[in-house]
């Protein structure tokens, strides 16, 4: 093996199971993917993957090269780490991964912030709704919406949140009747999110009897809009339904507790220069605007 950079192409190919997603995780086309297979094992003169319809699954030489990438990454990796956390400075590269939601409602806002304060470090905005890994390096700082924030990771609690349940003003008009009785001289037609069960939820389905499921969103942008558009009641952040003019919470319900806002980085680069002072800041920021959050 003259390249030892193919071995990355090897690790991906086995990690993510296929040609076309180990070319997005490397964030090349699939032509090079193949490409750069093809060589290696014509170069080493044996197979290391089986193609099959369910996806590219290693021979035993292939076994033998993921693990030799797998220990050749770890090595990288903690070097990596090791020599970015004696970096003292306020400059240099700042990855920073969040949902693309929380960059649009506070986090741009944040780096634009942050960046005038600190010209002379690269900020770089990573919008992915799947979790990038801190401990592969695959960003420096992680902003997340959720409970368990991880014991192998270092960060600050930015803000709780709420969050509620809202139609459109055009909806209200519509089903008047049955939001103000429980009675269902309409029935109620309800949107959810995929990641929070089947079914109406209980809080619906108790006051609403005659509420069915008229959509299912696997995303919140997508949630947003299918309730603003009429399709029907839905829960929603405080952060994502109290500002918007098109929407009114529904009368009698209050908010419930939502998942926490945290901001991430890996533990053994805590003290660099430029991550602890941009958690440190986003935090602070998010703090400061957590009505918005809560719902207050």
């Amino acid at each position: 093996m003259d390249n030892w950079d193919d071995l990355k192409f090897v690790l991906a190919i086995a990690t993510a199971g296929n040609v076309t997603r180990a070319a997005k995780r490397l964030g090349v086309t699939h032509s090079t993917v193949s490409r750069r297979l093809s060589a290696l094992e014509e170069s080493m003169a044996t197979r290391l993957f089986e193609r099959l319809p369910e996806g590219f699954v290693p021979t035993a030489a292939g076994e033998q090269a993921v693990a030799a990438a797998r220990r050749v990454e770890a090595e990288v990796l903690t070097l990596d780490t090791r020599i970015t956390a004696q970096d003292t400075e306020l400059e240099g590269p700042l990855r920073i991964t969040a949902a693309q939601l929380l960059f649009q409602v506070q986090l741009a806002e944040i780096m634009q912030q942050f960046s005038e304060r600190h010209p002379r470090i690269e900020l770089q905005m990573i919008a992915a709704n799947e979790k990038l890994s801190l401990h592969r390096r695959e960003a420096d700082i992680a902003v997340r919406v959720t409970d368990n924030p991880g014991e192998t990771l270092f960060g600050r609690l930015a803000t709780g949140q709420n969050r509620c349940y809202y139609m459109s003003r055009n909806f209200t008009r519509k089903y008047r009747e049955t939001m103000e009785t429980g009675h269902a001289s309409i029935p109620l037609p309800c949107v959810t999110f995929k990641w929070w069960g089947q079914g109406v939820p209980k809080e619906i389905r108790t006051r609403y009897t005659s509420a069915f499921i008229s959509l299912v969103a696997d995303d919140m942008i997508a949630l947003l809009a299918a309730v603003k558009a009429g399709i029907g009641v839905g829960r929603l952040p405080c952060f994502l339904g109290d500002p918007d003019p098109d929407l009114v919470r529904i009368p009698g319900m209050e908010p419930s507790r939502y998942l926490d806002i945290w901001v991430l980085t890996h533990p053994d680069l805590k003290n660099v220069a430029r991550i602890r002072t941009f958690l440190r800041f986003a935090a602070d920021a998010f703090k400061a605007r957590s009505g918005l959050y809560l719902g207050t």
